[in-house]
């Protein structure tokens, strides 16, 4: 699932993160912090440190903090 988001996200010229990509991208990060800290911390960082949109301004503000480091 987190690989797909990153491709998507670099294809996709408004990337993965706008309202418009069709990706529930807050249930997304809701299951992933779901399960355990220590099996999903690399994908998480995976989604912070390789997207290409994450930090647009068209990425709401909500989104941005679920993906906040603890």
């Amino acid at each position: 699932m987190v690989g797909v988001i990153i491709l998507f996200d670099h294809v996709h010229p408004a990337g993965a993160f706008v309202k418009t990509s069709n990706i529930d991208m807050k249930g997304c990060i809701r299951v992933l912090k779901e399960q355990p800290p220590s099996s999903v911390e690399g994908l998480l960082n995976a989604l912070r440190y390789t997207t290409k949109h994450l930090n647009d301004e068209a990425t709401s503000k909500q989104i941005k903090s679920m993906l906040q480091p603890n």
